[in-house]
């Protein structure tokens, strides 16, 4: 979710979103090229506290 926020914000490049919204309008089933979805996050990568917006 960060890349493709960020990808859209820094470099106006919706193609991380698109990529993204694609996997999650199926996201049970297995296709080759995104199995990089199903890996678990990168210790960097873990959200360990979130912020409400409003």
């Amino acid at each position: 979710m960060e890349a493709a926020l960020s990808a859209a914000v820094e470099r106006q490049d919706l193609a991380p979103f698109e990529a993204l919204l694609e996997v999650l309008a199926r996201p049970f089933e297995e296709r080759p090229g995104l199995e990089g979805y199903t890996l678990p996050p990168q210790p960097q990568e873990r959200v360990l506290q979130t912020f409400c917006g409003t």
